[in-house]
């Protein structure tokens, strides 16, 4: 008797919990948050006074994929990716012609030739797209991101290698930099995506950006680490996320353009990388863009590649 009444007891245990569940997953209406969830909302949020840019036109960039952007001594305007597009700078285009390969990055040296950074490879072309001459990066792990140029050399980012590869303009190889030194004080460059961004200074300094550290390192040109500037933080004068800036450009005074990601703006900070000002906040980019490149011209006009909306944006100061 007292185990038939045990098991009555068990079955209505049983079929009270099945009941709970059942109710609990098809009929509650509770939400519940996710404290692992990264809330931006206050990260999107910020001071309008500090804008100081004005967006003023759009370059509408017709290519399947477009990635970066380069302006030229004249002020021309280079967009490449799926194709290379040559724009004057009254934004008409000159030239576009396809490239086999789709090019990462591009920068353009004072003899009008732009430099492509393709896959593994470096490409030389003019502005009709003629391919002059191009070299191999040999690691094939090479994850080609920027390229800067000088007088006489090319600098190009390699998030793969996690160092900037030095070339003379015929692909001689010449040195690396940036590598971790921890005798001369230069840290590792951390990279969790792919952005990895090089830019030559106003002194001819060589600005590597260490987007893991949230750090712009400058070099000189024998490759010794000379300053850096740059800090984490969820203000609006820091970088935040995994890995920022993506992207930097200098002014013709030796301020810094820097772009990010996950929360896509632009801004401007001084010569020694205190925070200035706003050109761009996220409410002006498509949410989650990324891969927004920079250029600024003689009249320190700033131009943002926006992929998302595939355009060359300008913006001058207020």
């Amino acid at each position: 008797m007292k185990k038939n009444i045990l098991l009555i007891l068990l079955i209505i245990l049983i079929l009270a919990i099945l009941a709970f569940m059942v109710n609990d997953l098809f009929f509650s209406h509770k939400t519940q948050d996710n404290p692992y969830e990264l809330n931006t909302d206050s990260l999107n949020r910020y001071d309008s006074s500090l804008v100081c840019y004005k967006e003023i036109s759009q370059i509408p960039v017709d290519m399947e994929e477009v990635n970066a952007i380069s302006i030229d001594k004249n002020d021309n305007i280079i967009a490449a990716g799926s194709k290379l597009m040559v724009f004057d700078k009254n934004f008409k285009m000159i030239n576009s012609s396809a490239l086999t390969e789709a090019a990462s990055c591009v920068c353009v040296n004072s003899n009008d030739e732009v430099f492509l950074g393709i896959q593994h490879h470096i490409e030389v072309r003019n502005f009709t797209g003629k391919l002059l001459r191009q070299w191999n990066i040999k690691n094939s792990e090479s994850v080609l991101t920027s390229i800067a140029v000088d007088e006489s050399n090319v600098y190009v980012a390699d998030a793969g290698e996690r160092r900037v590869h030095q070339f003379d303009f015929n692909g001689k190889f010449i040195k690396n930099m940036g590598e971790e030194d921890s005798i001369n004080g230069v840290p590792a460059i951390i990279i969790r995506s792919p952005f990895f961004d090089v830019a030559i200074g106003r002194d001819q300094e060589i600005w590597i950006v260490n987007p893991g550290m949230y750090l712009v390192e400058a070099f000189d040109s024998k490759g010794k680490l000379k300053s850096s500037w740059g800090s984490s933080s969820d203000k609006i004068e820091g970088f935040c996320g995994c890995c920022n800036p993506t992207h930097i450009t200098l002014l013709a005074d030796g301020s810094f353009v820097t772009s990010e990601k996950a929360i896509p703006r632009v801004k401007i900070y001084s010569q020694t990388g205190e925070f200035k000002c706003i050109v761009a906040g996220p409410d002006q980019f498509n949410e989650a863009t990324k891969g927004l490149d920079l250029a600024t011209d003689s009249k320190n006009k700033v131009y943002v590649l926006d992929p998302a909306r595939k355009q060359i944006r300008i913006f001058v100061k207020k």
